[in-house]
C-alpha cells in the first residue's frame, strides 16, 4: 500500500506549500495533492491560490514526486482548457502529473458557495453533473488522442497521458471511474465506502481496457497508518485499496513529513 501527502493550500500558502512538497518527496511520499477551489472559505482558510498555477510552481520545486490536484471539479473550467492545463502541467514536472477529477457539487452543497458568488450555476442534478465530468473525458481523449482532427493538432500533447483519477460518492460515479479512468478515490469514513469501491472495480474488469487502475482512500493525517498497526488498513485492503491520501488540513506538520521517512523509505 503506497502513501500520498495532501495540503489545503489555503492554509499552506506558498512558500509553506512549496516546502511542504520538498518535504514530502524527501519523505518518500508517492504523490503530492493539493485541492481546486475558487474561495478559502470552502476549505477554512482566508483565501485559495487558483490550482494550476500553484501546482506548476510545485513541480517546478520538485524532481520525482508525482504532483496533482485531489480533484479538480470539472464544471470550474471548459474542458479544452483543462485539457491543455494538464497537458502543460504533465510537460512541466516530466511527466510526473496526475490528474484527480470531480463531478463537482450540487446547489446545495456548502462547495457551492464559491461558483455561486462568480454566477456559476452548478448543474442541478446528479446526471447532469456526471455528463459534464463524462463530456470532460470525451474532450480530453481527443484532444490527446494521436489521431485527433487536424484543427487540433497544434494543441499541447501530454507525453505520457496524465493518469487520471475520479474523486466519488456513489456506486454512479465509481462505475464511470471504473470503466473510462485511471483510478477512484473516496473518504476512507464513507459510510458505503467498500460498496462504492467495489463497483468501480467491476466497472474496471468489465471495460475489457488494458489500463492501470489504482483504488485510494483519502483521510486526514494519522501517523498509526504510516506505522502500519493501524486495524484501519486491515478493512481499507478488505476494499481492493492500494493508495492512502493523507491530509494535512489544518497546517502542514513538517517534523511529521521529516518522521514519515522511517516509514516510508
Amino acid at each position: 500500500m503506497r502513501f500520498d501527502l495532501q495540503i489545503n493550500p489555503g492554509t499552506a500558502i506558498w512558500p509553506i506549500a512549496r516546502d511542504a512538497a520538498i518535504a514530502a518527496e524527501a519523505a518518500g511520499f508517492k504523490t503530492f495533492w493539493t485541492v481546486d477551489h475558487l474561495a478559502g472559505d470552502v476549505m477554512q482558510a482566508p483565501d485559495m491560490p487558483e490550482c494550476f498555477t500553484l501546482l506548476g510552481a510545485l513541480a517546478s520545486a520538485t524532481k520525482t514526486i508525482e504532483i496533482g490536484p485531489l480533484v479538480v471539479n470539472v464544471g470550474n473550467r471548459h474542458p479544452g482548457l483543462l485539457a491543455n492545463s494538464a497537458a502543460t502541467m504533465q510537460q512541466i514536472s516530466g511527466g510526473r502529473f496526475v490528474l484527480g477529477l470531480g463531478a463537482g457539487s450540487s446547489p446545495n452543497s456548502p462547495f457551492a458557495a464559491e461558483r455561486l458568488a462568480i454566477g456559476v450555476t452548478p448543474p442541478a442534478t446528479i446526471s447532469e453533473r456526471h455528463a459534464v465530468l463524462t463530456n470532460a473525458l470525451d474532450v480530453m481523449h481527443e484532444m490527446w488522442s494521436p489521431n485527433r482532427r487536424v484543427e487540433l493538432a497544434k494543441f499541447p500533447m501530454p507525453n505520457p497521458r496524465p493518469q487520471i483519477i475520479v474523486g466519488v460518492n456513489s456506486v454512479a460515479l465509481a462505475r464511470i471511474a471504473g470503466a473510462r479512468t485511471n483510478g477512484v478515490n473516496i473518504r476512507a469514513s464513507h459510510e458505503r465506502a467498500g460498496e462504492i469501491l467495489a463497483g468501480a472495480q467491476d466497472a474496471h474488469k468489465s471495460s475489457g481496457i488494458n489500463k492501470p487502475f489504482t483504488v485510494s482512500v483519502w483521510e486526514h493525517y494519522d501517523e498509526a497508518l504510516l506505522r502500519g498497526d493501524d486495524p484501519r488498513l486491515a478493512t481499507w485492503r478488505s476494499w481492493g485499496v492500494d493508495r492512502v491520501i493523507l491530509l494535512m488540513f489544518k497546517s502542514v506538520d513538517f517534523a511529521a513529513i521529516d518522521r514519515a521517512a522511517k516509514y516510508l523509505r
